[in-house]
């Protein structure tokens, strides 16, 4: 044999030869898994939990959104009261709101007086009415704004009385009924998307139970000749929870971004809607929030592998 066939057919030798396999950062990521793909955890269990997720970032989105904008609105709801001085006519109004603004001056605990024209006054009325109407076929009620402290607000029916004296067609609007009102909302809301995520994680974590089993059922000879050459069942509870976080960390992340983007088209909605601007806090999607949501998949994530664990560890502990 020449120089050179040996040389060629040493080479398809080498080709032909097992070889060992690849190791290294990757190394464990490029090995089969202990279950199948196909089997019952893999594309159904990966769509199960890509709802989950979608469901839970709503959920975690709803409450987050609620608490801001609550925050925001009822702000100045507790800290402001609004004066209305209504009358017959223009010189009428405009007395009242004289002696209003005399009596507001004399009273401890005012921070802040604003005065708003006619024709502020007159567009909050524009839903309803149309544009120009209020001013032009009304007599609109004067507003003034107050910045109550904490000394006038624990007296507030002082000032009902002295406005009540001095100014008859005046009428006071304590902007904290409201408040209190929408706070009872508000944590109504979020008791209620805390409980939805609740039982969001609960539906994920049966499901994984479920899983879990039937994969062990359907490979069971596989962990019987694993149990044989020796592999503890600490061993194969973590092939499998390796292999349900990365199930789960597909369909998690999924769900995520499929739920970012119906919130993106709930935002624009909220934004251009017609009048919603004027009774509800602005909803915005803004990158801290975004990242805030990403709790939500990767706890998805967690409580599938770690779910998946415990019930194989159950189950193997139970049969050998």
């Amino acid at each position: 044999m020449t120089p050179k066939a040996a040389d060629a057919a040493a080479a398809e030798a080498s080709d032909d030869a097992p070889r060992p396999p690849k190791t290294g950062w990757f190394g464990r990521r490029r090995t089969e898994p202990l279950l199948p793909e196909a089997g019952a955890g893999g594309a159904p269990l990966t769509a199960v939990i890509g709802v989950m997720s979608f469901l839970a970032v709503l959920a975690m989105a709803a409450a987050l959104i609620i608490n801001q904008s609550t925050a925001a609105w009822t702000a100045d709801l507790r800290s402001e009261i609004t004066i209305q001085v209504k009358g017959a006519t223009t010189a009428e109004i405009d007395a009242g709101v004289d002696a209003a603004q005399r009596v507001l001056a004399d009273t401890p605990g005012v921070e802040a007086v604003v005065l708003r024209s006619r024709e502020d006054a007159a567009a909050l009325l524009e839903p309803w009415l149309g544009r120009g109407n209020a001013d032009a076929f009304l007599n609109v009620p004067a507003l003034i704004e107050v910045k109550a402290g904490p000394a006038l607000r624990a007296d507030l029916d002082l000032l009902r009385t002295r406005l009540a004296a001095a100014a008859p067609q005046a009428s006071l609007d304590d902007h904290a009924a409201w408040h209190d009102r929408l706070a009872t909302a508000a944590r109504s809301g979020q008791a209620l998307a805390f409980a939805v995520f609740l039982l969001v994680m609960g539906a994920a974590c049966a499901v994984s139970i479920f899983a879990a089993r039937a994969g062990l059922a359907a490979n069971h000879e596989i962990v019987s000749v694993l149990h044989l050459v020796g592999a503890t069942d600490a061993f194969i509870a973590a092939e499998v929870q390796r292999r349900f976080f990365v199930l789960g960390f597909r369909g998690a992340f999924a769900g995520l971004l499929a739920a970012l983007a119906a919130l993106g088209l709930a935002a624009m909605g909220a934004q251009h809607g017609v009048g919603a601007d004027s009774f509800l806090p602005r909803f915005r999607l803004g990158g801290l929030l975004a990242l805030t949501l990403v709790i939500a998949p990767l706890l998805i994530c967690l409580a599938t592998a770690l779910t998946a664990r415990i019930t194989v560890l159950r189950a193997l502990r139970a049969q050998y």
